[in-house]
C-alpha cells in the first residue's frame, strides 16, 4: 500500500514539473521580447531564481533515466527537451548580456 501512494506522489511531482517547466520554456520569447524593459533588480531576480528550474530539470532527467516517468510523461518530457533545445541560447544570452 506504502509503494502505491509513493508511485502516485512521484508521478504527481512529475506532471508538476513537466508542466511547469514547460510553462517556463515556452515563455522565453516572450521574456525575451520584454528583457530590455524590465528593471535591473527584475532582472536579477531572474537570473537568481532561474536555477531552481535547471534543479527540476536535473530532477526530471533523473527520473527518467530510471525509467520511473509513465509513457504519457516521457512523451511530454521530450516535448519539453525540444524546448530547451529551441530557447536554451536565447536564455543564455538574456542572462549572460
Amino acid at each position: 500500500m506504502a509503494q502505491i501512494a509513493q508511485e502516485t506522489t512521484l508521478r504527481a511531482r512529475i506532471d508538476h514539473y513537466l508542466a511547469y517547466l514547460t510553462d517556463e520554456w515556452a515563455a522565453i520569447p516572450d521574456l525575451a521580447a520584454e528583457w530590455a524593459d524590465w528593471e535591473d533588480h527584475e532582472r536579477l531576480d531572474f537570473e537568481v531564481e532561474w536555477p531552481l528550474r535547471e534543479d527540476r530539470l536535473r530532477q526530471l532527467r533523473q527520473w527518467s533515466t530510471k525509467g520511473l516517468l509513465t509513457a504519457e510523461q516521457q512523451t511530454r518530457y521530450a516535448g519539453l527537451q525540444g524546448l530547451i533545445e529551441r530557447y536554451r541560447s536565447v536564455l543564455e544570452r538574456l542572462l549572460t548580456g
